[in-house]
């Protein structure tokens, strides 16, 4: 376990760095103002959800690493830190409405990672369910999870109440009314309705430290296995990402082990840029289809200066490399029907990446399997110049041995 002294460093020098990307602010919600922090750059920017009643400084050893490669967004919900009280109730869907307002009068924009930790977690899952375009990963810090006291009844239901009784004797005055809304919804065992999460990348990280005198029936082994249950059952709904149980720390990992959330946000962030890729590609592909299809039926009108345009063009704008169409070209050339297509994508590489013997070699072993043998043997030659200069001795082979094939064809004719 970290030195608490080193610790205490640590997190002062993480605020501090903080502190230096940017003087925090106040900004106005409707009716009250929340304090807020912005720093860093990026493609993404990662928004973190304290738990109840902690301020946005407990995020600072987190923050101030996530920050070198994204933007973040820290703040203190009503009341907590330096932001003023709520005038209303403040619910969990105040809460809510509190976070949309901030990133609108922030003018934020998307794609967001949230995090959230332990209460937290119930704010960011509603966010998300209700702006899923905008966010595009999660990660849950040792969760809060709304059937947590209805679990924990079903094994001991005498020490289930006293948890609930020793911890609302630790709530401050000026969070009892918030805490009483919160144990609402752990006595329903279910969330206000806020709609399906997004299927986006996400990391649940939790806490099954074992403590020597647990104070309360939660740490017990039998809470903690009902805990570690829970998550595993709210992760078991994502597709994309992992479940992470540490014994090293407790309900504060973001405090007691920081690296560990550090590396969930990278991992979600990364997740994330590889799931936009992917969607980008589709988009892509799609297009070249609809370039295709036009291309093919210029081809049945002999109209075969237009579906090169068009085949042409629709390669061009897609940004596919030569790699990538020479693969595209093969599939169209294994298949009898596009066939004629597949000679417009290798002859595309011909002229594009003029210098490539290898989009040369492969325009003529198309050519030749077309019975198209004299202009088969210009593109071999070609492929062979060209990586004669290039010193290609395996293009050059292959080049060479391709010529030979078509040679023999010409010789069996």
């Amino acid at each position: 376990m970290m030195p608490k002294r080193i610790f205490l460093l640590l997190f002062f020098l993480g605020i501090l760095a903080l502190a230096q990307a940017q003087q925090t602010q106040m900004l106005n919600v409707g009716g009250h103002s929340l304090e807020m922090i912005q720093a860093g750059t990026g493609d993404y920017t990662i928004i973190f959800e304290s738990g109840f009643g902690s301020d946005c400084k407990v995020w600072g050893n987190v923050a101030s690493e996530v920050m070198q490669t994204n933007q973040v967004l820290l703040y203190s919900r009503a009341g907590t830190g330096k932001s003023e009280p709520n005038p209303q109730p403040q619910t969990l869907e105040a809460a809510v409405q509190d976070l949309s307002n901030l990133i609108k009068r922030a003018n934020l924009k998307p794609p967001f990672i949230l995090v959230g930790h332990s209460y937290g977690a119930f704010i960011i899952r509603a966010y998300a369910a209700q702006h899923p375009k905008q966010v595009k990963g999660l990660v849950f810090v040792d969760p809060a999870h709304e059937k947590m006291m209805l679990e924990l009844k079903k094994v001991n239901p005498a020490k289930a109440v006293r948890d609930i009784e020793l911890q609302n004797s630790f709530v401050p005055d000026e969070f009892k009314q918030e805490n009483e809304l919160i144990n609402q919804i752990f006595e329903a065992g279910t969330l206000p309705e806020f709609g399906e999460l997004p299927q986006v990348p996400a990391v649940v990280l939790t806490s099954v430290q074992q403590r020597a005198k647990p104070e309360l029936f939660l740490h017990e082994p039998e809470g903690v296995a009902v805990w570690r249950n829970l998550h595993a059952e709210f992760f078991s709904q994502f597709t994309n990402g992992a479940h992470i149980v540490t014994t090293a720390s407790g309900h504060n990992i973001h405090r007691q082990e920081p690296e560990l959330v550090i590396q969930a946000i990278n991992q979600v962030v990364q997740a994330a840029k590889k799931e936009k890729g992917r969607q980008e590609h589709e988009v892509k592909v799609k297009a070249l289809e609809a370039a295709f299809a036009q291309a093919a039926a210029y081809l049945k009108q002999q109209k075969e200066q237009k579906a090169e345009d068009v085949v042409f063009d629709a390669l061009k704008v897609s940004g596919f490399d030569e790699r990538t169409i020479n693969t595209m070209a093969y599939q169209q050339l294994s298949n009898p029907a596009t066939i004629d297509m597949s000679l417009l994508l290798f002859k595309y590489n011909t002229v594009t990446y003029a210098a490539s013997a290898n989009a040369f070699d492969s325009y003529g072993e198309a050519l030749m399997q077309q019975g198209k043998l004299k202009q088969a043997a210009q593109q071999f030659n070609k492929a062979i110049e060209l990586a004669t200069a290039a010193h290609d001795d395996a293009m050059l082979e292959t080049s060479k041995s391709n010529l030979e094939k078509l040679s023999q064809l010409e010789k069996s004719k």
